[in-house]
C-alpha cells in the first residue's frame, strides 16, 4: 500500500487500520492515578467483552497490563486510552480475521470544578437521538460520531448532556451513565438497544447490591427523569456526579442515596478546581 497523510508517506498498518476506516474495534478510557489504573481488573474485563461482541481477539491481558504499566509509572495523574482495531484483512467492509492492532496513549488529566462533585452539575436535553442498534448496544465501539454530534451545540451552563433512543426515551449522558433515584429505587437505563455499559456503571450495581439497595432498569421519559427525587451520572474518570439541575428542574444535590454511593464508591478527584 502506498498512503500520504498529510502529504507526507505513513505507516501502512495505520493507513489500513479498519479502526480508521470503519470503526472497526474498541476503546476504554481509563483513570490515571498514583502511578496506575484503579480498577484495570475491571476495565480489561468490559475490555474483552466488547472486543468479544464483535469477534476481536485482544492481546494477552499480560501484554496489556505491562504495556500500561510502562505509561502510568511515576504519573501522578492523567488519563489513558487503550484502543484495540482490527487489522486490516479482506476487502470492503468484509473482514479476514480477529487479531487487533493496539494503541495506548497516556493524555493530560481533566480538570473539573471542585463543585461538581459537592454540590452537583447542571444537565440538559440533546437535541442529537442515538439510533437503535442492538447488536452494539452497551459497548464502547470506535464509532462515536453520535456523541460528537451531541457535543457540537453544548449549553453553556451544562456539565453534561443528557441523549434519548429513537423513541423519546433517555438513554445515558453523552459521556456518561445516567442513574435516577426514586421512592427509596436506583434505577438505570437497560441498555438494550443503544448507549454504553461503562464499568463505573457496573461497579456502582454492584456497590448498590451490596448496599442491599433495590435496582430497577428502565428508560425513563424526560418527564418521569424530572419527578426522580436525586440524578447522577457516572464515568471511569469522575466516578459519580449528583446532578442538582435538569432541564430547569432543581433536584437535591447530592441526595442522601447518592451521598451513600459516593461515600461506598470512594474514586479519587482529578485535581479538583477550587473556586
Amino acid at each position: 500500500m502506498n498512503a500520504l497523510f498529510n502529504g507526507a508517506a505513513c505507516n501502512s498498518e495505520l493507513a489500513s487500520s479498519r479502526g480508521l476506516h470503519y470503526g472497526d474495534g474498541v476503546f476504554r478510557t481509563m483513570l490515571l492515578w498514583q502511578g496506575a489504573v484503579p480498577d484495570l481488573r475491571r476495565q480489561l474485563d468490559v475490555l474483552e467483552r466488547d472486543a468479544a461482541r464483535l469477534e476481536l481477539l485482544p492481546p494477552p491481558r499480560a501484554l496489556l497490563e505491562a504495556e500500561i504499566a510502562s505509561l502510568c509509572a511515576r504519573e501522578a495523574a492523567g488519563v489513558i486510552k487503550l484502543i484495540l482495531s482490527r487489522r486490516a484483512g479482506g476487502r470492503g467492509y468484509r473482514s479476514e480475521g480477529d487479531e487487533c492492532d493496539r494503541l495506548l496513549l497516556r493524555l493530560p488529566a481533566p480538570r473539573y470544578p471542585e463543585a461538581c462533585w459537592e454540590q452537583g452539575i447542571r444537565c440538559a436535553m440533546s437535541r442529537v437521538s442515538l439510533g437503535d442498534q442492538p447488536l452494539l448496544a452497551g459497548i464502547k465501539h470506535l464509532n462515536r460520531l453520535e456523541q460528537v454530534l451531541a457535543s457540537r451545540h453544548w449549553p453553556e451552563d451544562a456539565e453534561e448532556l443528557f441523549v434519548c433512543d429513537a423513541r423519546g426515551l433517555v438513554v445515558a449522558g453523552t459521556r456518561s451513565n445516567l442513574f435516577r433515584v426514586a421512592e427509596g429505587r436506583l434505577w438505570t437505563s437497560a441498555l438494550e438497544r443503544c448507549g454504553i455499559r461503562g464499568m463505573m456503571r457496573d461497579k456502582i450495581l454492584e456497590l448498590a447490591e451490596q448496599l442491599q439497595i433495590p435496582v430497577h432498569f428502565d428508560d425513563p421519559t424526560p418527564d418521569l427523569l424530572r419527578q426522580a427525587d436525586e440524578i447522577f451520572v457516572s464515568n471511569s474518570l469522575i466516578g459519580l456526579w449528583p446532578v442538582r439541575e435538569f432541564d430547569g428542574t432543581a433536584l437535591a444535590a447530592p441526595g442522601p442515596l447518592t451521598r451513600r454511593l459516593a461515600m461506598a464508591l470512594n474514586h479519587p478527584r482529578l485535581e479538583p478546581i477550587r473556586e
